[in-house]
């Protein structure tokens, strides 16, 4: 019983962390528009694979990240710089993408889906320490059991529920276009926005 608690808290732990729409939802949104739905599907498969292993990381490693505080205050340093870079990067992806529009260009979708997506997720590596806060306070609360084996459960689950939302969101990705069309044709323009906010953040957390 308590397996099946950590994968049904896992799961509600994944639709959590990814439900409302952040950089990771959008740009499987902005997969299927580009590419299709069927290379979103395998885009939304990386992504979901890099958040288990991240709360493998987070979960499965407790201890290591309690006796040594120092790790998660590197993964906090190296983020900002991690965010500026990305800024540039979409800021610049903006630029291209609107000299296309302009220029009647239809660029071709390279690479492998999938391998994208897990690229894309590693990017987000605060989820590190946010799914480890989580986790700590379902096991404080009791609502996840400190055994291995729950604590394993609670890992697929996460990946299953992210998994799930990213899929809703690829299904959905005709209506959010329609309906957000000057949202998804800036998009690399708001998430440039959204990195240099996140550096920002992070540099006054951590000064």
């Amino acid at each position: 019983m308590e397996i099946l608690n950590g994968f049904l808290v896992g799961l509600s732990t994944g639709i959590f962390i990814t439900w409302f729409p952040g950089m990771l939802n959008m740009q499987a949104v902005a997969t299927s528009v580009r590419a299709g739905q069927h290379k979103a599907f395998s885009f939304s498969g990386g992504l979901a694979t890099v958040i288990g292993a991240q709360t493998a990381l987070g979960v499965l490693f407790a201890d290591l990240f309690t006796r040594h505080p120092a790790v998660i205050s590197g993964i906090k340093s190296w983020a900002i710089p991690l965010f500026l870079v990305l800024a540039g990067i979409f800021t610049w992806k903006g630029y291209r993408a609107r000299a296309a529009r302009k220029a009647h260009i239809e660029r071709p979708y390279k690479g492998g889906p999938f391998w994208r997506g897990m690229v894309m997720s590693m990017m987000n590596i605060l989820n590190i320490p946010f799914i480890l806060a989580i986790a700590g306070w379902l096991i404080g609360d009791g609502l996840l059991s400190r055994a291995f084996l729950p604590r394993l459960a609670y890992v697929p689950g996460t990946a299953l529920g992210a998994l799930g939302v990213f899929f809703l969101y690829v299904l959905s990705a005709d209506w959010i276009s329609r309906h957000a069309a000057y949202f998804t044709r800036n998009i690399n323009f708001f998430l440039g926005g959204l990195f240099v906010v996140l550096a920002v953040i992070q540099a006054i957390r951590i000064a």
